[in-house]
């Protein structure tokens, strides 16, 4: 009986702890309640949420959440046929996750020079995944649907275009013709 208390006691800590983490997430994110200004007991909870993203705010519907800034590729082959491609394969969560978490940090980057590193990076991950293609359009995109209180079916997507260059292969410079000079 000594064995069984103990666990149960266990159980109810544990069961405690989390009720009172899913408490501080709802008062600590939902409401937007500041602790700091109430005390130090109320700072060190305050601490706690930063700490544990208690206070990160679950408002996933709320007006002032945008959508995440995405990459698509225009992949355009030797027939002049073109396709969107992405950097997501939509076969692992977690690497969708962090090809996500790469263009978001794409989208603060300030350095014009890096930017066109990553981009020039991406297009050689669309010429590796697709072999044929003459040429890849980099456009990293935000795209906003319209409030809930004013969407109607027929406004769709609007989008803030952020970045876009286009890509060919090195060999098909290497190739092309340069104004003023004859071909071999």
């Amino acid at each position: 009986m000594g064995r069984e208390t103990i666990g149960r006691g266990r159980a109810l800590v544990v069961l405690a702890a989390a009720a009172g983490h899913l408490g501080l997430v709802i008062i600590l994110g939902a409401i937007r309640v500041d602790l700091r200004v109430l005390g130090p007991v109320a700072g060190a909870i305050a601490s706690y949420g930063v700490l544990s993203g208690a206070d990160s705010g679950y408002s996933f519907f709320a007006p002032g959440v945008g959508s995440p800034p995405v990459a698509t590729f225009e992949v355009v082959d030797a027939a002049g046929a073109m396709i969107k491609d992405h950097l997501e394969s939509g076969d692992n969560a977690e690497a969708d996750l962090r090809a996500g978490n790469v263009v978001g940090r794409f989208w603060l980057e300030q350095d014009q020079a890096l930017k066109r590193s990553i981009a020039a990076s991406w297009a050689g991950k669309m010429f590796a995944r697709h072999p044929g293609a003459q040429s890849v359009a980099v456009r990293v995109e935000q795209c906003e649907l319209a409030p809930m209180h004013v969407y109607r079916p027929e406004d769709g997507l609007r989008c803030a275009l952020h970045y876009q260059a286009k890509f060919v292969p090195h060999a098909k410079l290497l190739a092309a013709p340069i104004a003023g000079r004859r071909a071999p």
